[in-house]
């Protein structure tokens, strides 16, 4: 194809590849780290939107040059594919969409840009009493996580935030029109459940969304526990067959929810010399005054812990001591960090069909505490593990029970137990070594050592694949999410990420077709097809050398 001129004329900023300055950072996202050396990450140029103007302006372009547009709010992709390559640009609404709007008196509907941070979401709503289900992660913004679903630690107990979706304001190609979708209106069910786990930003510009939210009052005996304790494998292990033993009675009641996280100790933290394992659980009081609270479940996992003498000291400890409004429960839920290590990773998220007996009959939580420590074992091996467990099944879990509507395309709703483990590698050896090798990164050594531990790093989740998915140790089906996924191409891989094969697949894919027909939101290969010829194969290997200038 011919060169089409770079994009210009927009009232926002624009960063071009090799006309302006500040294009290395502007365009870094979280897969930076893992995809420097491929050209993943580099769009023609880089958009910063101040309004709908320029969103027609860059659709305009697109469609004139038959190019594509990647949208990014927070760009926390894992696998990068909120952003583009070769003449195609990325818009980047970080900062367009920001207005948060109370819909009533009662303060029980918000309307919302999708550029707001869950932390400045939580904070919001807990101003007035007031919370939603959201992820963990403080700094993603709003876009991509409602469009994935919005999973976290009230999944169990409430559901998705895309569950508490009314209406989306959303800006299509075809026709290239601002317009809001509604949750109950007939003529708008087909996009509205699209856009809400079909395929994160192929089907346009999603800007607000309007949201129902929920009431502390509503909730007022809630309890939550969150401690850290030292990472042991006996703990570990411990923890998780309590872990499993949640999925023991079919109507285990939907209050209760639990995620055991393990971090590796981070360099930077110097009060923090160990890897630690980090329990959050909370019991929801769904069914209000009046229902009685029960601490077994806390004490089992104290217990597991051994006991709060083995508690390490954090800044603001939660027991269940004490009532806590739903409110406050979710800011402490929410963990302030961009992101767990500033190196490259291995990512991999695994949804689990089986049940208790399944896991207990696999010896799977004996399984998963050996591969924690195969990676742990070592300290100066240059691997971290970012490692989390989670129980989302049961007949009382929301997340089946909110699913029954059938008003969202997310997939795996069945889904009993979720799993996490990302493998970050880093030079290796002892501090002063792993100095050395970051001062002379060209170096053969440097290039060397770091080059065996990005293949131990892979070796470590290749073999996590195949005794717990292939060989089912953790799951009958591979199951996989696209906020958390490894891959690269959506179409060639869509088995694992959409229920219902092919008809669900199909359905999305006939509608993609019908509002976006030039594929303008088509910006890689992670999106739903058909593809365009545009999007050239990419042999996909991750950077070996680690950029420590760049900083999120």
């Amino acid at each position: 194809m011919s060169v089409p001129p770079p994009p210009q004329g927009f009232l926002g900023r624009n960063v071009r590849r090799g006309v302006d300055e500040g294009y290395e950072g502007a365009i870094y996202q979280y897969a930076y780290s893992s995809y420097r050396d491929e050209d993943l990450i580099q769009p023609r140029a880089v958009i910063y939107p101040i309004d709908d103007s320029d969103v027609f302006k860059a659709i305009d372009y697109a469609t004139k040059y038959k190019l594509g547009i990647a949208i990014r709010t927070g760009g926390h992709s894992y696998c990068g594919s909120s952003s583009t390559n070769g003449y195609n640009i990325q818009l980047d609404l970080s900062r367009t969409y920001t207005d948060f709007t109370w819909d009533n008196d009662d303060h029980t509907q918000v309307t919302l840009g999708i550029s707001i941070t869950l932390s400045k979401l939580q904070s919001k709503l807990r101003s007035k009493k007031r919370f939603l289900p959201t992820g963990q992660c403080s700094y993603v913004n709003l876009g991509g996580h409602v469009q994935t679903g919005g999973y976290g630690q009230l999944t169990r107990s409430f559901g998705l935030l895309a569950d508490y979706v009314q209406k989306i304001r959303i800006i299509t190609a075809n026709p290239p029109e601002a317009r809001w979708v509604h949750r109950n209106v007939a003529e708008d069910r087909e996009l509205f459940r699209a856009i809400l786990g079909g395929s994160p930003g192929n089907f346009g510009v999603v800007t607000d969304v309007t949201l129902k939210v929920v009431k502390d009052e509503d909730h007022p005996l809630s309890r939550g526990f969150r401690c850290v304790f030292l990472y042991k494998k006996e703990t570990l292990k411990k923890l998780l067959d309590v872990l499993v033993a949640q999925d023991d009675d079919d109507d285990t009641p939907g209050d209760y929810d639990l995620i055991i996280s393990l971090m590796s100790k981070r360099e930077e933290e110097e009060d923090r010399p160990v890897s630690v394992i980090v329990v959050y659980a909370q019991w929801a009081n769904l069914k209000g005054p009046g229902q009685v609270y029960n601490s077994a479940f806390f004490d089992k996992i104290r217990e597991a812990g051994g006991g709060r003498e083995h508690m390490l000291p954090f800044h603001d400890i939660l027991l269940d001591d004490v009532q806590v409004p739903m409110s406050e429960l979710c800011s402490h839920w929410v963990f302030n960090m961009v992101r767990e290590y500033q190196l490259p990773y291995f990512k991999r998220l695994y949804l689990s069909n089986s049940r208790s007996e399944d896991l207990k009959k696999s010896d799977w939580s004996t399984w998963a505490s050996e591969r924690v420590e195969a990676l742990e074992g070592d300290r100066e091996n240059g691997l971290h593990i970012a490692g989390q467990f989670q129980y989302c099944g049961g007949n009382q879990s929301r997340l089946r029970i909110k699913a029954r509507d059938n008003l969202t395309s997310l997939s795996w709703r069945d889904s009993s137990f979720g799993c996490t483990l990302d493998a970050f590698y880093d030079y290796p050896g002892n501090p002063e070594q792993r100095k050395a090798y970051r001062s002379q990164p060209d170096s053969e050594g440097s290039r060397k050592a770091l080059a065996g531990v990005k293949a131990a790093a892979k070796e470590w989740v290749e073999r996590n694949d195949k005794e717990g998915v292939t060989e089912k140790k953790f799951t009958t089906q591979d199951r996989r999410m696209m906020w958390g996924s490894h891959d690269h191409d959506l179409v060639a891989t869509r088995e694992f990420y959409y229920d219902q094969e092919p008809k669900k697949y199909d359905e999305l894919s006939e509608l993609k077709l019908y509002v976006d027909p030039n594929c303008i939101f088509t910006p890689n290969k992670f999106s739903i097809g058909p593809h365009p010829a545009r999007l050239q194969s990419h042999k996909v290997s991750l950077a070996n050398v680690i950029n420590y200038t760049i900083e999120e």
